[in-house]
């Protein structure tokens, strides 16, 4: 089967050509190239020319060699490729996505760090960084919104939700008291004492998963001072229960922009039960992670899972659909639609307590021109029933789990990603209709700008150019309203599995939506203080003189107003040369400082001399029994600039000295207080320690101070 090389007779004789020169094909080798053909080969032979080099035995196969024989001047006609949707999956380690790419025809991009950006969709499991949204280009997609941990941490999103606690008590109860353990310990201690009868406490680390580093407390004194970077909450203990077991969902929501807010909800979703039936938390089971924990890492470890092996079969094993669930509720007389409007109600305010920080982040990391939808997001909310069937979110995920463990799972998640993939509707030409849209906008800006300048030169005033403007941007809002409307009718026409939870048709429940996010804004606003209201007074003052300038330099131009006369604008030089009384707040301000300095003035006067180091080493201050060092009634300031007075009873000697000259004593905690300290017995010479706290007298002295940088404890023997 391997070919043979004819001879130049052979060759000759097949031809049966005048001069004996071949027509027919040259059988080459293999790994033989051109230069080793005769050169009898290179004639007038429709498959074999100058150049043109010898069919394979390949392409005889294949049928190439007549499509070949026309000749060394017909030109062959170049096969367009095909162009296709890139994905960049480099950072992602879920085959599940790979493999839906796959069955879209998507190929992945070639660039593992996707520096050189060819991709179209660029999918990561982890946060995604500013820096790399601020490289995107207006037909790129992401699957990440830049600080979605102000929702997707347990402490932001504690702190997020309690912002919108006050403003809506009741529309926002949907969550267990929570604590973060770094700033509010002691807010915790004191209601956990105040309790009258023992409660069940929750602690969870802040950026944990996979249940990870959670346990349950009855006792606020088992939280080490060394864990600060977690939450407490408190523990439901009344939970709806499937067959004994206590369960929790685990609910998909997609968000396709946070600009213009638009966020659906997937149909199906994962039941996940306990393997350990429920029993009310005490003293002897608080260890029984299985029995309280729903997490999957944690119950499949366990010798009652169930693992169920048929993908079609949702109601078998401890991991479940909601396929399931909904047939469970119409069995115990529930009504399926009032859940889960219920708890796509819990998820909308959710996100929408976040929305203007993450529209803030989102439009700052892209230009003005960026139409809102380069991110998107698949988020894992986790749920919990109770007994009255309120729903309580436990945590948001912004990168949940797609392992398939289970073909439920496979099926499930496969579904969740092919249908985002398709609502997305990412196509291969996005880049070249994004070229065609830069024009358009290029094309309406420069027409834009020579429609104001012909304004100008034709003697239009300021007036008509800022109201030209005006329209202009009033045009610009409606054609990007009229963009947003075109998107989501797209949207919903793509839908399948999933349902659109905002915007909602009910004018009455958008209406109140809208409320929770311009209360969202006001409460995550910057609180204003005495300098930056200054600062804006002084901006709008400086704004308004700038357009007074204007309008007169535009009447002086039109003729509508006489210059000035020399001895007008002197008046004004003059006027604006006298010392202006400063403003009522600035007054204020400045006399209170004034008369706190005068007070300490005096104060210091009647001291006396300040007592250096090296005066006070060899001295002895002494203090009587029973007389306190500073009075209860004291103010702060006066305890900042005291010293210790002298006496005859007992010597105070200074063991230690600070490196300041000037120093004041100050009784640490009040049981310590010279005032409870009696005489010790006759006969007795052992002394008694005192603990003080030495300071600068410049500095304030808190009420409980502590050794830091310019405080020191000294022990003085009485």
């Amino acid at each position: 089967g391997r070919p043979v090389r004819r001879s130049e007779e052979e060759g000759r004789a097949r031809a049966g050509t005048p001069g004996g020169r071949p027509t027919g094909p040259y059988i080459m080798h293999e790994g033989q190239n051109d230069s080793e053909i005769p050169e009898e080969y290179y004639g007038e032979s429709p498959l074999c020319t100058p150049k043109r080099r010898p069919v394979g035995i390949r392409e005889l196969r294949e049928g190439k060699a007549g499509s070949e024989a026309k000749g060394p001047d017909v030109k062959r006609k170049k096969r367009k490729k095909r162009r296709r949707v890139v994905i960049n999956t480099s950072y992602c380690k879920y085959d599940i996505v790979r493999k839906v790419a796959a069955d879209m025809e998507w190929v992945e991009d070639p660039n593992e760090d996707g520096e050189k950006g060819d991709f179209n969709l660029f999918w990561t499991d982890s946060s995604v960084a500013i820096y790399r949204v601020m490289k995107l280009q207006n037909w790129q997609r992401i699957n990440h919104f830049p600080s979605m941990h102000i929702i997707a941490r347990k402490v932001q999103l504690s702190n997020t939700l309690a912002k919108m606690r006050k403003a809506f008590p009741l529309q926002y109860s949907f969550t267990p008291k929570t604590w973060s353990l770094r700033s509010e310990r002691n807010q915790f201690r004191k209601y956990a004492l105040s309790l009258q009868q023992k409660k069940t406490f929750i602690v969870k680390p802040s950026a944990g998963s996979q249940g990870k580093g959670i346990f349950l407390t009855q006792d606020p004194q088992d939280l080490s001072d060394d864990m600060e970077d977690a939450v407490i909450q408190e523990y439901i203990t009344r939970p709806l229960l499937i067959e004994d077991k206590k369960f929790d969902l685990r609910c998909y929501a997609l968000v396709t922009s946070m600009k213009y807010p638009s966020i659906f909800m997937f149909n199906d979703g994962l039941v996940r039960l306990c393997t350990v039936d429920y029993q009310k938390p005490g003293e002897d089971n608080l260890h029984e992670l299985q029995m309280h924990l729903t997490n999957y890492a944690i119950n499949r470890t366990s010798e009652h899972f169930v693992f169920n092996d048929n993908a079609e079969a949702g109601d078998v094993g401890h991991k479940r659909d909601f396929a399931f669930f909904n047939k469970w509720l119409e069995s115990e007389g529930h009504d399926p639609a009032k859940v889960w409007s219920r708890i796509d109600k819990v998820i909308v305010k959710t996100l929408l307590a976040a929305q203007p920080m993450l529209s803030h982040v989102y439009t700052s990391c892209l230009p003005h021109n960026n139409d809102g939808y380069t991110c998107f997001e698949i988020l894992g909310f986790d749920m919990l029933l109770d007994q009255s069937l309120r729903p309580w979110l436990l945590e948001v995920n912004h990168s949940p789990s797609f392992n398939s463990y289970t073909p439920l799972d496979d099926r499930i998640k496969s579904s969740l990603i092919s249908e985002v993939v398709r609502i997305l509707n990412i196509k291969p030409d996005d880049r070249s209709r994004e070229k065609e849209r830069d024009k358009e906008e290029f094309r309406r800006r420069m027409e834009s700008q020579a429609r104001r300048a012909y304004s100008k030169k034709t003697g239009g005033d300021e007036a008509d150019v800022r109201e030209m403007e005006k329209e202009e941007a009033e045009a610009e809002r409606q054609r990007q309203e009229e963009l947003v409307k075109e998107k989501r009718k797209e949207e919903d026409t793509l839908l399948q599995n999933f349902r659109r939870v905002y915007p909602v048709p009910d004018p009455d429940r958008q209406q109140l939506y809208e409320e929770f996010i311009e209360a969202a804004k006001e409460v995550n606003a910057p609180s204003s203080t005495v300098a930056t209201v200054q600062r804006e007074q002084e901006g709008k003052k400086e704004r308004e003189k700038h357009r007074e300038k204007q309008e007169r330099e535009e009447a002086l131009r039109k003729g509508l107003l006489r210059p000035r006369s020399p001895s007008v604008k002197r008046e004004e030089k003059k006027e604006k040369a006298k010392v202006s009384e400063p403003d009522t707040l600035k007054t204020e301000q400045w006399q209170q400082k004034l008369d706190r300095e005068m007070e300490r003035h005096k104060r210091r006067i009647s001291l006396g001399p300040r007592l250096s180091v090296f005066q006070l080493r060899d001295q002895y201050m002494t203090v009587p029994i029973g007389s306190p060092i500073f009075d209860a009634k004291e103010s702060a300031d006066q305890r900042e600039t005291q010293v210790l007075p002298p006496a005859s009873a007992y010597p105070l000697r200074v063991l230690d000295y600070p490196s300041q000259a000037n120093i004041l004593f100050h009784p640490d905690p009040p049981m310590h207080h010279p005032s409870k300290v009696s005489a010790p017995p006759p006969g007795k010479k052992e002394p008694i320690s005192l603990t003080y706290v030495v300071a600068p007298c410049v500095a304030p002295i808190p009420k409980y101070a502590t050794p830091g940088r310019n405080l020191r404890q000294v022990k003085v023997v009485l």
